[in-house]
């Protein structure tokens, strides 16, 4: 008796991400860990205030606070470099275009 196949596509929806919180971010540290995934550490750097102070009382380092971490698949990986890529292309296009206008 041999047992039949059978296939059926499932859409994937995304749920909504109205409440979920709006972090900021300017600084982002990849690592990987081996073969099985990737770590992506957002993080947040304010950058102390120098006008007007000398220079021997500027600090020597300063912290980025971590954020968020996310850890992905290197399939979730190519997929999140590639959006990447194409969604920089289409902002940068419209700011040239702004630009010659």
């Amino acid at each position: 008796m041999t047992q039949e196949t059978k296939e059926k596509r499932i859409k994937i929806i995304w749920g909504s991400d109205e409440n979920l919180p709006a972090l900021y971010a300017n600084h982002l540290y990849v690592s990987h860990a081996g073969e099985t995934e990737f770590h992506l550490v957002f993080g947040h750097l304010s950058p102390p205030l120098t006008m007007g102070i000398d220079e021997s009382e500027l600090p020597d380092s300063v912290k980025i606070k971590p954020v968020v971490k996310i850890v992905i698949s290197p399939d979730a990986m190519r997929a999140f470099v590639r959006l990447l890529s194409d969604n920089l292309g289409a902002f940068e296009g419209r700011q040239k275009e702004k630009s010659n206008e």
